[in-house]
């Protein structure tokens, strides 16, 4: 069913780079274990320049107090990288609920790692989604769900409607481009997908799952849902082609576990925006674990992020797995073998200020990319205004890393950074 073991080591170029990300003569990678060989963060408090206060439905934490200033850029659960250097990051629905973010925009950002200065730059606001041609036929937050509302916090009042998209309406998780240039979104209150064009505007209305529905579902009605709450598409991969979506829960359906199945993942193929018959599964290593991302490294492999739900000195379990999806045994399952474990990175060069054993031990990692061959790139979900991975008095902040792998990847061109 799965397929356990260490990955052969392959040898490796050194990477030079110094204790807080600087260039350095001396740094050696070791073949046989992942390396640290970038680091850099983004202050848990970036906010958008001249944007709404936020924030209002929440007391923030100690080490941020509500409301916000402004909309923060927070904890990022989807990412897309540049040949330039520039990340699209996509942030989800806020602040962790339906009901306390109906003043987050829901938005995509452009980031721009610098590991040589070992600081994220935030270069701006790339889109926010919305429905500017009503493609969603139920009320969402900024036409007609905020004046319906029996009350509303002290200091808030409702916007104009303009059809921008909230934490009320959706909870993204996960980002593709596709072959034409638009986006594709995975949620988690449907779970939907979302397809928007290049600015996020909606161009159809959001694509239900066959027999699948949250508690968050806006026209559950009556039904009982067999998805709890946060357990949509945190992962969503895209073929080399740009044409097939491949979206993973993040839990086990309730008829799933009743079947003694809880630590299963099922995994869609959606093409033309249509669901195909049946699904694969992914097996967790236990059912309290989670779905991090998940994205195509070629037409049959792909990597997954696989944690626990534990953070800070508890943190145990956070692992990236190279996943076989051809199922050549027929039994449903695709196979497994692990690739980083995120609690045991070699740091030679002491990137971050850290030891020479790094450690990522994040409530949730939600990000991954591949640079190429040898390298990827990887970012936690800050989960804004958290507290806890690095003390448990310490903001979270956005960091991005740059690990060297112990074996080279047979990654698909297409799914390189592009210009």
């Amino acid at each position: 069913m799965t397929r356990i073991g260490l990955l052969a080591a392959v040898a490796l170029t050194p990477v030079a780079l110094g204790s807080a990300g600087h260039a350095t003569a001396q740094a050696e990678v070791d073949p046989a274990r992942p390396t640290l060989v970038g680091w850099a963060s983004l202050p848990a408090e970036t906010y958008v320049p001249d944007s709404a206060a936020s924030g209002y439905w929440t007391t923030g934490s100690a080490a941020v107090l509500a409301p916000y200033p402004g909309q923060p850029v927070q904890g990022f659960s989807a990412t897309h990288a540049y040949a330039d250097g520039s990340y699209l990051v996509m942030s989800d629905n806020g602040f962790g609920a339906k009901g306390n973010s109906a003043d987050f925009e829901l938005a995509v950002h452009r980031i721009r790692p610098d590991v040589a200065t070992a600081r994220t730059a935030y270069e701006g606001l790339e889109f926010n989604l919305s429905d500017p041609s009503r493609h969603i036929p139920w009320p969402i937050w900024r036409d007609g769900g905020c004046v319906s509302a029996a009350q509303l916090p002290a200091g808030y009042s409702c916007p104009d409607p303009d059809r921008i998209l909230t934490g009320w309406d959706f909870d993204p998780e996960s980002m593709q481009i596709a072959q034409d240039g638009t986006f594709w979104f995975g949620e988690e209150f449907g779970p939907y997908l979302l397809h928007t064009d290049d600015r996020g505007r909606l161009l159809e209305p959001p694509i239900a799952t066959p027999g699948v529905t949250s508690p968050s579902n806006p026209t559950l009605g009556s039904d009982t849902p067999n998805l709890a709450n946060s357990k949509g598409y945190e992962g969503m991969a895209i073929a080399p082609d740009g044409r097939t979506l491949y979206p993973m829960l993040e839990g086990a359906v309730a008829e799933d576990q009743a079947d003694g199945l809880a630590a299963d993942l099922r995994i869609y193929s959606v093409r033309k925006g249509s669901f195909e018959d049946g699904f694969l599964r992914y097996r967790m290593e236990s059912p309290a674990h989670a779905l991090g991302d998940f994205i195509m490294v070629n037409n049959h492999e792909a990597l997954v992020i696989e944690r626990d739900n534990l953070q800070g000195a508890a943190a145990v379990f956070k692992r990236i797995y190279l996943v076989d999806l051809r199922d050549r045994d027929r039994d449903g399952y695709v196979e497994k073998t692990p690739l980083v474990d995120l609690m045991d990175v070699h740091n030679p060069s002491r990137l971050g200020g850290f030891g020479e054993t790094f450690t990522f031990p994040y409530f949730t990692i939600e990000d991954v990319e591949i640079l190429d061959g040898q390298t990827i790139a990887v970012m936690n979900d800050n989960n804004f205004p958290a507290t806890g991975g690095r003390g448990g008095d310490v903001a979270d902040v956005n960091e991005y890393l740059q690990i060297r792998l112990a074996q080279t990847i047979r990654v698909h061109p297409r799914l390189l950074p592009q210009r």
